[in-house]
């Protein structure tokens, strides 16, 4: 037959209107849609249904906001709306606004992470709790790592367990920093939650499932095998099952345990018996997250940082040297020492700043929030940006700069906010800053070092090496105790 077939074409040009007006219809539907929101803050909604959510997440160098960001900020200033997996969302980079965020947490907004992160971490952590239960969860944390512990047993551990690895160091000239600092920071970790020790021959299966369920959180939360997701949930439940098995030994024992007596599980078990053992795994899972691989890669950028500023690190070399009682081969780093180390402080701020670690932080409207003449109805998602206002430069000069003195003039800035804000503030920040500092103390008079190729950090969404950050060290002849 030549020619098209008289029905197919009959056919087919009603199909085709169809589509057509499908494909008009969603648009304007669409348009229509954020037209009606005329008092949310002005952007760029992206695409239809999936909005700006592959710009958004667009990997890029950590130590800048990424394009797409520094495009809506040049359109629309520092508060603009957006459409994230066909929702609206709301990005402010404003230090008013964000400030605002977060002193109104558990009124005006709650945390709004995506909900495959509570089946990785379970709903018992604190990002995921509020009111009471939030406030009770916390306390029982915060009464674990306290300053008292902090001060006396927490910075002893650390220091020994610091100067224990620089030795093992000493039997090597290149090493892969990412991987030796997160096994350096969970068997500190593990030891005092969990109360096993690195000789223990499952710490090494508990480190890699904590890095797959890591993994898990920053991937599509697909349940097919061999997917990131699926093998998050597997580590978590192998996780778990350790959990509950030493929970279970303290249960059946109320005297000591080998030494265990002073772990989170005994310290749950002891404060509040009637706990049950889901919300124990929680409380593990999300302390040892909490104080493990945003402390990790912390001391990674803070190594990338001062490998290209010889001048910062041999200034933090001298403080450390001229501070503490470096000549005498017996002492031990107490608290004041700590305290004192004024310049070190310094870098891990700078390092904090110019690196964010957690560059966003997802929040969600429990009510209609007025703010500037926007109307930001219930429901919203909100992204405050933190590694904007940490970019500004108008809150810090020369932002893209890695410069550590500049905190020794400013002391504190309202726009720093590494830690988050007002009641969620990070509850292991305290902890956190001094495994740091002890850690980069003994690094600093022991090593210098060198990056063998170039592996700058980058934001995927999660602060990352992509080669590991691999490092020639070179001992130096002084070494400390």
């Amino acid at each position: 037959m030549t020619g098209a077939d008289p029905i197919v074409l009959s056919l087919s040009v009603p199909l085709a209107t169809v589509i057509a007006i499908l494909v008009v219809s969603i648009f304007w539907i669409y348009g229509r849609k954020n037209g009606a929101d005329s008092k949310l803050p002005p952007g760029d909604k992206g695409w239809p249904i999936v909005g700006s959510t592959f710009s958004l997440f667009k990997p890029h160098p950590a130590t800048s906001i990424g394009d797409f960001l520094h495009l809506q900020h040049s359109r629309y200033g520092k508060i603009f709306s957006t459409r994230y997996l066909g929702k609206t969302l709301v990005v402010s980079a404003d230090p008013e606004f964000n400030r605002f965020v977060f002193q109104n947490e558990m009124r005006l907004f709650q945390n709004n992470l995506p909900p495959h992160c509570k089946k990785i971490l379970g709903e018992g952590i604190l990002p995921f709790m509020a009111g009471e239960t939030y406030r009770n969860m916390k306390s029982l944390v915060l009464g674990f790592f306290n300053s008292w512990q902090i001060q006396t047993r927490f910075l002893a551990e650390v220091e020994e367990a610091a100067n224990r690895v620089m030795n093992s160091w000493r039997q090597k000239s290149l090493i892969l920093a990412n991987e030796e600092l997160n096994k350096f920071f969970f068997n500190l970790a593990v030891e005092r939650i969990i109360g096993m020790t690195p000789d223990d021959p499952e710490v090494e299966e508990l480190r890699k499932a904590f890095n797959a369920a890591n993994a898990g959180l920053y991937s599509v939360p697909l349940s097919l095998p061999f997917t990131p997701f699926s093998k998050a949930l597997k580590a978590r439940d192998f996780i778990c099952s350790i959990v509950k098995r030493e929970a279970e030994d303290r249960k059946l024992k109320s005297d000591k345990i080998n030494g265990k007596e002073n772990d989170l599980i005994w310290y749950c078990l002891k404060n509040n018996p009637s706990i049950s053992m889901k919300r124990i795994c929680d409380a593990v899972i999300g302390s040892i997250f909490a104080v493990l691989f945003n402390t990790q890669i912390c001391v990674g950028l803070a190594m990338y940082f001062l490998g290209q500023c010889p001048e910062s690190l041999q200034q933090l070399r001298e403080e450390i040297k001229q501070k503490i009682n470096y000549t005498d081969t017996t002492a031990k780093l107490t608290w004041d020492d700590y305290k004192n180390m004024e310049f070190c402080q310094s870098v891990i701020n700078e390092t904090l700043r110019f690196g964010n670690i957690i560059p966003v932080l997802w929040r969600k409207t429990l009510s209609d929030v007025y703010f500037k003449g926007y109307t930001i109805p219930q429901g919203t998602a909100i992204m405050t940006h933190i590694a904007a206002m940490h970019l500004d430069p108008s809150a810090f000069e020369n932002p893209n700069n890695f410069y550590p003195w500049r905190w020794l003039a400013m002391g504190k800035s309202n726009n720093w906010m590494p830690f988050g804000g007002g009641v969620r503030h990070c509850c292991g920040s305290e902890i956190a800053r001094m495994e740091i500092a002890v850690f980069l103390r003994y690094l600093v008079l022991n090593y210098d070092w060198e990056l063998v190729e170039h592996d700058h950090p980058v934001a995927l969404p999660s602060v990352t090496f992509p080669k590991g950050l691999p490092i020639r060290i070179h001992p130096l002849e002084e070494k400390t105790p």
